[in-house]
């Protein structure tokens, strides 16, 4: 069995998956090879390269790197929008949001084997998104966050739902999920989440990683 279809079989089986945003990691001084590693080593399951505004070569140096870090620890690697840089690294697949290519031309280029995800805001999205050739959606955001202010959040209730009507892929809620608000989607029976600072802002990311995994593993 390829390599990547082994990734695709994890992907099913993947409870957290976090997001090393670059913007956020550059404004608190922090290594994001050193976090790879630590969130890789503390038993994350997906990792997420997303970036803004930095140049395409710095772009595709940082991800072949922690493109290697997350095969060295067999996690899924994620590049968030470019389709070429994905490509490029070796990454395990693509996060596309509602603006970026079509799910369809992405496949032209990363093939039927790698992993592509998109994120949905609304209900019509979902089942939208859910027909395409997606691997899995990611829906919020959940709670506010800063990250997507100009959204109004979902909150429990209306996550759980849409997520009653999807059932044929993995769904991870996303958008403000931390430690201190994590108990209500436990309880409704969301057993995958994507999370940001609530990991890589964390003064001790291996607690916090198995802490969420306790939590998610529940449902």
């Amino acid at each position: 069995m390829k390599y990547t279809i082994l990734k695709k079989n994890l992907l099913k089986k993947s409870l957290l998956y976090i997001i090393l945003d670059k913007e956020v990691i550059d404004r608190y001084c922090l290594d994001i090879f050193d976090l790879a590693t630590k969130i890789s080593k503390s038993g994350a399951d997906i990792i997420q390269f997303r970036f803004k505004n930095i140049s395409d070569r710095l772009t595709l140096a940082i991800s072949q790197k922690l493109s290697r870090i997350t095969r060295k620890y067999k996690k899924i690697f994620i590049v968030n929008d470019r389709v070429d840089i994905a490509y490029l690294s070796n990454a395990d697949g693509l996060h596309l949001g509602k603006d970026d290519i079509d799910v369809s031309q992405a496949r032209k280029i990363l093939g039927k084997e790698k992993i592509i995800g998109k994120t949905v805001h609304s209900k019509e999205e979902l089942i939208r998104f859910a027909k395409e050739d997606t691997d899995y959606l990611s829906i919020g955001p959940v709670f506010k966050t800063e990250i997507k202010q100009a959204l109004k959040p979902l909150g429990a209730i209306k996550l759980k739902n849409w997520i009653k009507l999807i059932n044929n892929k993995p769904l991870f809620a996303v958008g403000g999920i931390n430690l201190d608000n994590i108990n209500p989607l436990v309880k409704i029976g969301i057993s995958k989440v994507c999370v940001c600072r609530a990991i890589i802002l964390n003064g001790n990311i291996p607690t916090a990683v198995k802490e969420f995994k306790r939590c998610l593993n529940q449902v």
